[in-house]
């Protein structure tokens, strides 16, 4: 490697300082100077790319802070699906025709009776006078509308 000189006035504490690096690395001041200048030209090139990594590190933490959001939401979502699951399994009570224990999964999704199919809609409301709209099938269809709407809303925040 070739050798160039380079003059340069310092201030003296400049000075002293880069007398101090070289005793204490046991260099001469010219080899000192030569790798505190090559460090200092180093950085100084490598500062946009520090400076890029900074701001890719501050995006890809501010992402993480969101997905993090959004995974205990979902969590959150699947912790009240669950309990809503658990809830719909217990025993509401039993069929009119066969006697069968029905659930609320029964009563409201399927809405008949799982050993027999006998439909489930009298046991919300009594029967219609006449030739009217099932007013038990609508609540029914309302009660389960309720349910779907609210795991919509659920999935949607």
């Amino acid at each position: 490697m070739s050798t160039e000189v380079i003059y340069a006035r310092i201030p003296a504490p400049l000075k002293e300082a880069a007398d101090g690096y070289a005793t204490q690395r046991g260099k001469t001041l010219t080899g000192a100077v030569a790798d505190l200048l090559d460090r200092g030209l180093r950085a100084a090139t490598d500062e946009r790319s520090v400076r890029d990594l900074e701001a890719n590190l501050a995006r890809v933490t501010a992402e993480k802070a969101v997905i993090e959001a959004e995974l205990r939401a979902a969590e959150t979502q699947l912790a009240a699906l669950g309990a809503l699951t658990e809830r719909a399994k217990r025993p509401m009570g039993t069929c009119p025709n066969c006697s069968a224990q029905i659930s609320g999964r029964d009563l409201l999704s399927a809405g008949q009776c799982p050993r027999c199919g006998q439909a489930l809609a009298q046991l919300v409301t009594p029967p219609p006078a006449g030739p009217a709209l099932d007013q038990r099938e609508v609540l029914m269809l309302m009660g389960a509308l309720g349910a779907v709407l609210a795991i919509a809303y659920m999935a949607s925040k």
